[in-house]
């Protein structure tokens, strides 16, 4: 598992008897998942005896988040989803909220990043944040504008490697010939690159709406809760977004 860790830098001036202390920021990027029902992820068909692997999206369409860290505090939280009480209509394609509910049990990737990595992911995310409120960019699965596309456009910005998360999408019997990326394909590519480094949080859809909101609007207090995932409190609840 990727940790971050605190390196020091000893120097002795001339016409001192003291020392220095360098501390180096730490910065990571940290990758979350909701995919609880591994069953709506399945091979499929396509013709000819090839089979592919398909999200069925309308079974369960899954989420991504993710956010930022500097010495161990978050300093921006993403989470992009339709806004509570959409229509269906609008669940498909309507305003957005960029503090989508978190309920359900959650998987974390963190993963240590430079400087100019982390500066090009929080530029990249402020902006996409702000068109969301600000409802110039809407909530919409037809054009791929959804939690894994919006969150991986913003990692990509700053690690241009970042598995692709894409398949097959299936919505009822129809299945889109396109290659999207969606929360389950994202989550495998992660998972197989970084198997050993899953960490597992069960569900509290409060503390985690009072984590994204809180260190968004107070960057760099909050500190990174899959630093201590055994302190994590499970507070298990129906929710409708």
């Amino acid at each position: 598992m990727a940790q971050p860790k605190q390196t020091t830098a000893t120097t002795k001036p001339k016409d001192k008897n003291a020392t220095a202390e360098h501390k180096e920021d730490v910065y990571v990027l940290v990758i979350g998942f909701e995919v609880n029902n591994p069953q709506v992820y399945r091979d499929v068909d396509v013709g000819k005896g090839v089979k592919r692997k398909v999200h069925h999206v309308l079974e369960d369409p899954g989420h991504t988040f993710m956010y930022l860290t500097k010495n161990l505090k978050i300093t921006f939280f993403y989470s992009l989803g339709p806004q509570p009480g959409a229509s269906t209509m609008q669940r498909a394609y309507g305003k957005g909220t960029p503090e989508y509910g978190i309920p359900g049990k959650t998987r974390l990737y963190r993963l240590i990043i430079n400087e100019s990595q982390y500066e090009k992911m929080l530029a990249k995310g402020k902006a996409y944040r702000a068109d969301v409120l600000a409802g110039d960019r809407n909530y919409n699965i037809l054009l791929n504008f959804t939690c894994a596309r919006s969150a991986r456009d913003i990692i990509a910005v700053g690690w241009p490697g970042v598995p692709k998360g894409e398949s097959l999408v299936g919505k009822s019997a129809t299945l889109s010939l396109d290659e999207v990326v969606n929360p389950y394909a994202f989550y495998e590519d992660i998972h197989n690159k970084y198997s050993n480094s899953e960490i597992q949080l069960g569900e509290n859809e409060e503390e985690w709406s009072g984590i994204m909101k809180f260190s968004n609007i107070n960057p760099g207090i909050r500190p990174d809760p899959s630093l201590n995932p055994s302190s994590w409190k499970v507070t298990k609840k129906k929710h409708e977004n």
